[in-house]
């Protein structure tokens, strides 16, 4: 919602292009052999293990304020008791701080957390494997910037014409419907809401129903329209 769509779409490229990554902080420590755990022993032999973090932290100085009308509609979600998924991890991504997990659904910490990346990261490279997802964004990205080893959002405002905007436009709705459906299955929730169908989005859709029932079959997501939804409630 906020990674997103939570921004205007004649935005949305701007702001992506202005991603940058700062080193703010790094650490050193060393551990010494003889306080290792045996498995970890195993990989480095007899020596000392040398931890290094480096906290990266990625400013987007293009994006504005949440629209008011995203506000409101979050704010009345919340009071409905609706709690937010948190998106898979990607460049620009927040670290979201909602210790009594009143706003995000919470999705673990240490291990569980690790499974939970594991699995939305597993999903979405099954999903751009098949040139869907954030794979349309990065390809059109890569087309614009003429540079394989640039990166590839810093080209997204170099939309030669209308149609191309456009193009990139249907491309960031794509990236969003398929980490959307990623963070779905990483928390094991067993349905997928929407009445999005794909149809606004010239090339292929995650939500078309052929990869609806490529989802169904690979990942077990049921589908279900609002309406749908309203007729199951008790």
């Amino acid at each position: 919602m906020l990674t997103i769509e939570g921004i205007m779409n004649r935005d949305r490229a701007a702001v992506y292009e202005s991603t940058t990554l700062t080193a703010v902080r790094e650490t050193s420590k060393t551990t010494k052999n003889a306080d290792l755990p045996e498995e970890i022993r195993s990989f480095v032999g007899d020596s000392d293990l040398e931890t290094h973090t480096i906290k990266l932290i990625a400013n987007q100085s293009a994006r504005q304020e949440v629209h008011p009308e995203v506000k409101a509609r979050i704010k009345a979600a919340h009071g409905l008791g609706v709690r937010a998924l948190k998106a898979v991890p990607r460049v620009g991504a927040y670290r979201i701080d909602d210790p009594d997990g009143t706003f995000y659904l919470d999705n673990g910490v240490d291990e569980d957390l690790a499974l939970w990346v594991d699995k939305a990261q597993e999903v979405t490279a099954s999903i751009e494997a098949k040139g869907l997802g954030m794979a349309q964004l990065m390809k059109l990205g890569l087309g614009l910037a003429g540079d394989p080893q640039g990166a590839w959002f810093s080209a997204l405002t170099k939309a030669k014409d209308i149609h191309e905007q456009r193009e990139i436009e249907r491309a960031f709705a794509e990236w969003a419907d398929a980490d959307s459906i990623a963070s779905h299955i990483a928390y094991g929730i067993d349905v997928f809401c929407s009445n999005d169908m794909g149809n606004s989005n010239a090339t292929n859709s995650i939500l078309d129903v052929e990869n609806r029932a490529w989802l169904t079959q690979t990942y077990g997501v049921q589908f279900m329209s609002f309406d749908d939804l309203l007729a199951g409630l008790p």
